[in-house]
């Protein structure tokens, strides 16, 4: 069960510290995908709610539009501690009014999300040239998906969103991320996506001590054989893993001339 409440804010939109990108629009407090890896989850204890991450939801509300002088061509993220096309989204269309303003600024915008409700705003997004749709994949497996990502959009679902997107001319991108030691097939996923995706990013699980034992516990129950693997690395901290992952991965996309940034360690423009 989802507690929804509304927030009131100042304005929807804060400066941005991820490279590449001058602001970032997070329309929702909270994501009720419930990803059991979800980073984002540090935002609780700034939010008060007793419930679990992904079990609340909080609605921004301003009344102050944004000013299309200073969006005049920068570059947006939407978003980057909770998915803007959850599915309240369906409801309250946060994402498609900041859509609506940004394509009236001429502002480049780059969407990332784990959903098929992109497609929703297919006719805002042809207004926006330059601006870009990146769909995240942690697996290509829907069995995973669904213990992992519950709330997100199947596999076959958000596959079919990128099909659309690319034939409609919006620019596309994957992003591989969080991979899952010895559960993600980062090949797989490059497989199923290649015919509609202009390029991939790549990124680590890198677990925060707030969902660490959370995601354990979850490996324990459903993957218990890459126990030992996991102790190695997040325990242990061995970053021979992603050395090596790193390097086949970049040596594969070079070899078939796929776009590709590998972000292990480092930050993510992903722009």
């Amino acid at each position: 069960m989802i507690t929804i409440a509304t927030a009131p804010v100042k304005t929807y939109l804060s400066k941005s510290k991820i490279p590449g990108f001058d602001y970032v629009i997070n329309p929702y407090i909270g994501c009720p995908h419930k990803c059991v890896y979800c980073y984002a989850e540090y935002m609780r204890k700034f939010t008060g709610h007793p419930e679990e991450w992904g079990d609340f939801l909080d609605v921004k509300i301003c009344d102050t539009p944004l000013k299309p002088a200073k969006l005049f061509r920068m570059r947006v993220m939407l978003s980057s501690v909770t998915d803007p096309y959850n599915p309240y989204e369906k409801q309250y269309e946060l994402t498609r009014r900041m859509l609506k303003q940004l394509a009236f600024s001429q502002a480049y915008a780059c969407i990332l999300t784990k959903s098929a409700l992109v497609l929703r705003d297919l006719d805002i997004l042809k207004q926006m040239p330059g601006s870009e749709v990146a769909i995240s994949f942690s697996s290509a497996d829907e069995h995973f998906r669904e213990l992992a990502e519950p709330g997100a959009s199947g596999v076959e679902e958000k596959i079919n969103a990128l099909k659309t997107l690319h034939e409609n001319g919006i620019k596309t991108a994957v992003m591989a991320a969080p991979l899952l030691p010895g559960i993600s097939d980062w090949k797989a996923i490059i497989e199923a996506t290649r015919p509609y995706t202009d390029r991939y990013g790549f990124d680590s699980l890198n677990m925060r001590p707030a969902y660490q034992k959370k995601v354990m516990s979850f490996v324990a129950q459903h993957y218990p054989h890459l126990l030992s693997l996991y102790a190695d690395i997040y325990l242990k901290e061995e970053n021979s893993y992603w050395v090596k992952l790193e390097q086949e991965i970049l040596h594969y996309c070079q070899t078939a001339n796929i776009p590709a940034e590998v972000y292990f360690s480092r930050s993510q423009p992903f722009a």
